[in-house]
């Protein structure tokens, strides 16, 4: 081989050391780095001399507190970084629990380990960038499991470069996990809500609210409301309806001369007397409550039930008091 061959193969040689692992990750990087470690798990230790920064936000939304079997919810991915680089790329898996599917359209693969054809738009094994994104936005879906696996887990790793082909001090990453709940751990209205999770310099975003927990959280607050505002005027209208009952009885009774029926002193006497301190014990019941602050409820039906017994003293003494019939006499 002469001289000018030799020299032509080694900076050949050189030039694909320092291209192919820019090649190589810029289809999505491996499952694991080259100490065997899941590269989701512990970062993509290929750049920025193998330590994680936290210039680099990682932000995913619309993550159920826990997930129903067979249940799809739609996932957003975005990333950034303080630093000022724009190209972004992303290793998420759950480790077979679930199926992600993504658009066309979006640049997402199967897990480059995986085996599984890169043009794919679903997998049961993770999902990495196919293309370095500018921007490193991605939105896919992510379904259940068709049974009860426990809670899953998700890990990530997603990394910010600068573009310059290889891996160097520029290039910034992040790690991310989180966990979904499982069905049994959960009420099946809190499957329904969603959050944020997050990572990294959380200056990069602005907030922007989930509209979904923003409409569970007003559905509650005014289920809330008409709750208490329903009890509150049940109770009224009921009390309402008793005094008007009692006022036109009352009012009927002194227009016909009717009246209660006699009521012999000897069995008015202690039926009065057990009303009467009925009326005082539930009387100041209802006032201790309302002294020391408990519900309303408490002590505004120990003052009714009061007021009630106190009617049934005037009623006894009214009894007490109606001559007796000869039907009263025999």
């Amino acid at each position: 081989m002469s001289r000018v061959s030799l020299r032509l193969a080694v900076v050949l040689s050189l030039f694909l050391l320092t291209a192919v692992p820019a090649l190589a990750l810029s289809g999505g990087p491996p499952t694991d780095n080259d100490d065997g470690d899941a590269v989701a798990k512990v970062g993509c230790t290929c750049h920025n001399n193998g330590a994680p920064s936290g210039t680099v936000l990682i932000k995913v939304s619309g993550v159920p507190h826990a997930y129903d079997v067979d249940i799809s919810y739609t996932l957003t991915l975005e990333m950034a970084d303080s630093g000022g680089n724009t190209l972004g790329g992303f290793l998420m898996t759950t480790e077979g629990a679930g199926t992600f599917s993504w658009d066309a359209a979006e640049m997402i693969r199967p897990e480059k380990d995986s085996g599984e054809d890169k043009t794919a738009t679903s997998t049961t094994a993770g999902i990495s960038h196919s293309e370095p994104v500018d921007g490193a936005t991605w939105t896919f879906t992510w379904t259940a499991p068709s049974s009860d696996l426990g809670d899953v887990t998700f890990w990530m790793a997603g990394n910010m470069v600068d573009g310059a082909g290889a891996p160097d001090d520029q290039d910034m990453w992040n790690t991310l996990s989180f966990v979904i709940n499982s069905p049994s751990e959960t009420s099946a209205a809190a499957n329904q809500s969603t959050r944020v999770i997050s990572v990294g310099d959380y200056s990069l975003f602005e907030e922007h609210d989930d509209a979904a927990a923003l409409e569970q959280a007003e559905q509650d607050a005014l289920s809330k409301v008409v709750m208490a505002g329903g009890i509150t005027w049940f109770f009224t209208s009921l009390v309402a309806l008793i005094i008007g009952g009692v006022v036109q009885k009352e009012i009927l009774e002194r227009r016909l001369d009717t009246g209660p029926d006699h009521l012999d002193k000897q069995l008015a006497y202690p039926e009065g007397l057990r009303r009467g301190l009925l009326a005082i014990g539930l009387a100041l019941l209802g006032l201790h409550w309302m002294a020391s602050d408990a519900g309303a409820y408490l002590w505004t039906t120990a003052l009714f039930c009061s007021a009630w017994a106190a009617y049934g003293v005037y009623r006894t003494i009214l009894a007490a008091r109606t001559a007796p019939t000869p039907k009263d006499m025999m």
